[in-house]
């Protein structure tokens, strides 16, 4: 199953495999209604799961107000990456000055490249996107679990900015296979025509 989102600000739109759900970031009411509906959905009712739920529902607001602070247009949460596999991922996206390293004089690919010296050159749909990536360890709770989080700046058509869309994904065992899933899901980006 995949379906396709519109950014909140009608400029592009991206094919989610799976279930995603997408949380508003501008409305504090419509953005804590959504995420008490998705926990409830995901944790189920009852007075056993009350304390889960309310300890998830705590973190996924503290997640979103965290990205709406730091700028974030949108803010989609991986439910499951295939029907049946729970998979939890975290995405945003931003939109980002190009560093002063990147004279507008250089092409895009070459622009890319000075502003990003440590990132993989894609060359997508939508022209040339610069690819940073980590794979950690990370504490949770008293355990150590892989982290994989990846980085993603596409320039933007007709303006001098960057859409920086960022993925974290916990608990990945295989990160070249998931960094190749989430290069495919980039890919999938059209620009809408009124922005181009």
């Amino acid at each position: 199953m995949t379906r396709e989102v519109v950014s909140p600000d009608q400029t592009y739109s991206i094919i989610l495999p799976g279930t995603w759900a997408v949380i508003p970031l501008q409305d504090e009411t419509a953005m804590t209604k959504r995420i008490v509906a998705l926990v409830k959905k995901q944790v189920g009712g009852g007075d056993r799961a009350a304390r889960v739920r309310r300890q998830t529902r705590d973190e996924f607001v503290k997640s979103a107000e965290q990205a709406r602070d730091a700028g974030a247009t949108s803010f989609a949460l991986s439910l499951e990456i295939m029907p049946g596999i729970p998979f939890p991922a975290a995405m945003l996206s931003t939109i980002e000055s190009w560093p002063v390293l990147a004279s507008a004089e250089l092409d895009l690919a070459d622009r890319l490249r000075a502003a990003l010296p440590g990132a993989v050159l894609l060359e997508q749909q939508t022209g040339p996107v610069a690819r940073e990536s980590e794979f950690a360890q990370q504490r949770v709770g008293g355990e150590k679990v892989p982290s994989l989080r990846v980085v993603y700046w596409l320039p933007r058509p007709h303006s001098d900015d960057l859409l920086r869309i960022t993925i974290s994904a916990p608990m990945v065992e295989s990160p070249e296979l998931f960094t190749e899933l989430f290069d495919a899901i980039v890919d999938s980006i059209t620009w809408k025509a009124d922005s181009i």
